[in-house]
């Protein structure tokens, strides 16, 4: 083997070894963690829509999220899954400011913490949206790469998810074949980027939504 060949499996190995080292540790929300992210039609390009979200409580078993889009409403989230559970509307006159129940899911698709190059699972996940429709998630996921992205809010070391399966409308009766690309970063302690797609049985795409960071703010 000559040297050169040597220098370059080394090479090689030491970036394969660096890519695998990589990981995202489970986060943990802290008063003041902020995220603004810029919603987008990913057929046409064009931006839909802008969401805040503010962490404004947090403990070791739950954490709230005022989310502000054209509505506000509560988001409660798990501390230990690390996954938002259950949307409220927002209202002065309820307990913690809290109206009604408008969108919950069981966190079966939960991310099994620390994240790893080569990880992958399966999960079945149930949620409730505001529109009352009750969608059932089939997923196998896998963390399929180390990447650098660059958002609006910068650029960000991540690990890019994939994750395919099927979706199925319980309430009225219609599936779909369902994929979603998530960019996580353990510096922004969540997605900075993610692209949902959803394909009819006939192949037509009927959703097709993506998200961008453009703005971080840790708490203190």
């Amino acid at each position: 083997m000559t040297a050169r060949i040597a220098a370059l499996l080394a090479a090689s190995f030491a970036m394969l070894g660096a890519a695998g080292a990589q990981e995202v540790p489970a986060p943990t929300f802290v008063v003041g963690d902020s995220w603004t992210f810029r919603e987008i039609d990913l057929m046409t390009k064009n931006e839909t829509g802008q969401i805040i979200e503010t962490v404004v409580k947090a403990d070791a078993a739950e954490y709230v999220i005022d989310a502000r889009r054209k509505a506000r409403t509560w988001w409660r989230g798990d501390a230990v899954k690390r996954v938002h559970r259950e949307q409220f509307e927002f209202s002065e006159a309820g307990a913690e400011q809290r109206g009604k129940t408008i969108a919950t899911n069981d966190a079966g698709c939960a991310y099994p913490y620390p994240l790893k190059v080569g990880a992958s699972w399966e999960c079945t996940e149930v949620t409730t949206w505001p529109s009352g429709w009750k969608i059932k998630y089939d997923l196998k996921f896998n963390v399929e790469a180390a990447e650098s992205v660059e958002t609006a809010a910068g650029k960000f070391d991540t690990l890019r998810i994939s994750a395919k399966g099927f979706s199925n409308n319980e309430t009225n009766g219609t599936g779909a074949r369902h994929e979603r690309i998530v960019w996580v970063s353990p510096a922004a302690k969540r997605e900075v980027k993610y692209e949902i797609r959803s394909i009819l049985k006939n192949g037509n795409i009927f959703r097709v939504e993506g998200r961008e960071l453009t703005a971080f703010k840790a708490g203190a």
